[in-house]
């Protein structure tokens, strides 16, 4: 059977069907879901049983295989690894051997607080929640055209600065210690590389003010688009079943994960694609 994408009717999201992607991927294959993800910004594939090589060469359709950036010192020792992350709540000799373990995580992108964020991320699900700990995705081209027309013009050319310590799940103070975390300003207003169309780039996890901007104006426009990032017509959210994989657009997307019970296990590999162009200004 030839394969197929199949949008998911809301916001973003498709799946592509009638593949296993254990297997390499044809060329013509391969340009298929590229274009699919760049037209539905978050992509997804049931029913897979793939090894790490094989989620680092699904990653090659996109680009390079990019590095963490975990630090070395919260990793298990048993499951280290420069490229693939665990996302899991799993305990090993008394110790969690996965990242971001319990809970909901609030909206963000992955790695806005370096010069080069990922271009793009991968999971592939091995043990899911009977409920909760599913992914939601919000699409920053939409959130982008609901802005009032006068704030656009406003936020073209203008600056927030990303910051971020590791493990921060839910950001419940004003601000991280930058002398301690990384951070970079990138555009509040970014222009995707390869579709040209223009998406929001911040966060309530990771940004903290637009620069150069009186701070209550700030927290207030930066609250505006917080607000429209969460409201449920610009969101496809993932009901997660063991064997699927998901790759998203990091340039376009927010992604945000719901709660789930700790008692419940829950694991994910996930491994990110590293972007070689630059982040541009709208």
């Amino acid at each position: 059977m030839a394969l197929e994408v199949i949008a998911s009717g809301q916001a973003c999201g498709a799946e592509i069907v009638n593949i296993d992607i254990s297997k390499p991927v044809s060329d013509s294959n391969a340009e298929i879901i590229y274009h699919a993800f760049l037209e539905h910004q978050v992509i997804f594939f049931r029913n897979q049983e793939i090894t790490p090589s094989d989620q680092r060469r699904v990653c090659s359709i996109f680009g390079e295989v990019g590095s963490y950036n975990r630090p070395k010192d919260r990793q298990h020792p048993k499951h280290a690894s420069d490229e693939i992350m665990l996302i899991s709540n799993v305990v090993e000799e008394g110790k969690v051997i996965g990242a971001h373990p319990d809970g909901e995580m609030m909206w963000h992108t992955d790695t806005p607080y370096l010069a080069k964020p990922h271009k793009a991320t991968t999971l592939y699900s091995v043990e899911v929640p009977l409920i909760g700990g599913n992914t939601k995705f919000s699409n920053q081209y939409a959130v982008y055209e609901a802005l009032p027309n006068n704030l656009k013009t406003e936020l073209m050319g203008k600056i927030a600065m990303n910051c971020y310590e590791f493990g921060t799940t839910v950001k419940t103070f004003d601000k991280y210690d930058r002398k301690k975390v990384p951070h970079h300003p990138h555009p509040v207003l970014r222009k995707h590389p390869e579709t040209g169309k223009t998406a929001t780039y911040v966060c309530p996890l990771m940004t903290e003010e637009i620069i150069g901007m009186d701070e209550e104006e700030s927290k207030n426009i930066l609250s505006l688009i917080y607000a429209l990032q969460a409201e449920a017509r610009f969101i496809y959210e993932h009901v997660w079943n063991i064997g699927d994989v998901i790759i998203w657009d990091n340039r376009c997307l927010l992604h945000a994960r719901t709660d789930f019970p700790k008692e419940e296990r829950r694991l994910l590999k996930r491994v990110t694609v590293s972007d070689n162009h630059p982040v541009m200004a709208a």
